[in-house]
């Protein structure tokens, strides 16, 4: 009788390991003792007080019933669990082997775009893009932040695959982010420890922040926003790190080699392009009729810098200029050392107001920085040009360079905007 469960043995039988087969040779034992001895022993009782005939039958269906029963609880019963177990831990497996492999073709699809992108911005927006590819329908954002401040105060957002335009951050809020180099996650906005920029009298957002590092500085912080008390998995979130810590490895690389094609030489002091990546870059603008602004910057009485102290001073003070310039501005926008003090900016896409926003951002960093390092002091001026204010592109360098001059003869540390002839300047110049 107790051969005709043997398809159901081999229906159930788990994983073929040795230790899995000794376990189903040990049930097989099971399974043929409590099929066996109850009707072994119902048999061996009839015979034994050789009853009627109908109680005899009666004894006999009684140790199949009995045979059955046993062979339900503790035969079959635990092999179905076991089944079940081994099967859950079989779904499970290969549920791992699946996240595993996906993670790995898209480490290697991002590794293979971020080695494709030659310039910062394509970069920034293959990080970008492969965050939102980890984070489904949540909106992804690049916060840029102050130098050396746990402080954001450009918002450039992913929108269909692309950068928009970089926006100004009003009171250049915080991020917990950058203050703890970690990532920083936020079920609501309206949270007590939630980052200051996520605050929004109009609606409460669930929030990942994941800082931005280029080497031993930070450039901001990678922001994805979704529903409130939406929070990505943390599997996602991981993946969304380790992109965006690839993206920051690719743009330090591409840093190292800075300047467009055509740039030049970098200057060897503070690795930035020249003169004539600033011409390439001018005529490249030029060719496709989009605005910009084109800003000359210099350090206030620079020659007096290097008498007083050194010209190893002079140089760091150059090389810390072109830092706060790197960090505070757009990554698409260019920055470029002339020749002594003066540096040059290009600025795609920008208004002088925005321009002026940007510039004045950079010297309160500045300022901010010095204070901070207890270096030698010094200020620096800019001079301010929109593109549709000249006729030749040595007309928009030179007018520039006029507005710097400018900027220079009013008392130093300010932004004048040639033409219009507005000043900006620290209050303490506002006595001058």
């Amino acid at each position: 009788m107790w051969v005709g469960f043997l398809p159901v043995l081999r229906r159930l039988r788990p994983v073929t390991t040795t230790k899995a087969v000794s376990l189903r040779n040990n049930e097989a034992v099971r399974l043929s003792v409590s099929i066996a001895v109850p009707i072994l022993l119902a048999i061996l009782l009839v015979a034994a007080t050789r009853p009627a005939g109908f109680i005899a039958g009666m004894v006999v269906v009684a140790g199949v019933l009995a045979s059955i029963s046993i062979t339900y609880v503790f035969v079959l019963q635990p092999l179905v669990a076991t089944r079940a177990s081994v099967t859950r831990r079989l779904v499970h497996a290969e549920q791992e082997l699946l996240e595993e492999r996906l993670d790995q073709e898209f480490r290697e699809r991002l590794e293979r775009a971020l080695l494709a992108a030659e310039a910062e911005p394509a970069a920034l927006r293959t990080g970008l893009r492969a965050v939102a590819e980890v984070m489904g329908d949540a909106e992804v954002s690049l916060l840029l932040s102050v130098p050396d401040e746990p402080r954001v105060g450009w918002q450039i957002r992913l929108n269909a695959g692309s950068l928009e335009q970089a926006v100004p951050l009003a009171d250049t809020p915080s991020c917990s982010a950058l203050l703890t180099s970690a990532v920083a996650t936020s079920a609501s906005s309206a949270a007590l420890d939630a980052c200051a920029h996520l605050h929004d009298p109009f609606g409460e957002t669930s929030a990942v922040c994941i800082p931005l590092r280029l080497g031993d500085r930070t450039l901001g912080s990678v922001c994805i926003t979704n529903a409130p008390g939406e929070v990505a998995h943390p599997t996602a979130i991981s993946r969304a790190a380790w992109a965006v810590e690839r993206t920051g490895v690719r743009v330090a690389e591409q840093r190292l080699q800075r300047g467009p094609s055509g740039a030049g030489h970098t200057d060897p002091i503070t690795a930035l392009p020249g003169a004539q990546a600033l011409r390439h870059q001018l005529r490249d603008l030029v060719r496709t009729l989009a605005p910009f602004c084109v800003g000359i910057i210099s350090i206030d009485e620079f020659a007096l810098l290097a008498t007083q102290h050194s010209a190893a001073q002079a140089d760091e003070a150059l090389r810390l200029l072109a830092d706060v310039l790197c960090t505070t501005l757009r990554p698409e926008d260019l920055i470029c050392r002339l020749d002594g003090p003066r540096f040059a900016i290009v600025l795609a896409d920008c208004s002088a107001a925005q321009a002026t926003a940007a510039l004045e951002r950079a010297r309160e960093s500045l300022a901010l920085l010095l204070v901070a390092q207890e270096d030698v002091p010094f200020t620096c001026s800019a001079g301010l040009v929109e593109s549709h204010r000249a006729t030749s592109l040595d007309q928009i360098v030179q007018l520039a360079e006029d507005a710097c001059s400018q900027a220079h003869h009013n008392g130093g540390n300010r932004v004048i905007v040639a033409a219009e002839q507005s000043t900006h300047s620290s209050p303490d110049q506002h006595s001058n």
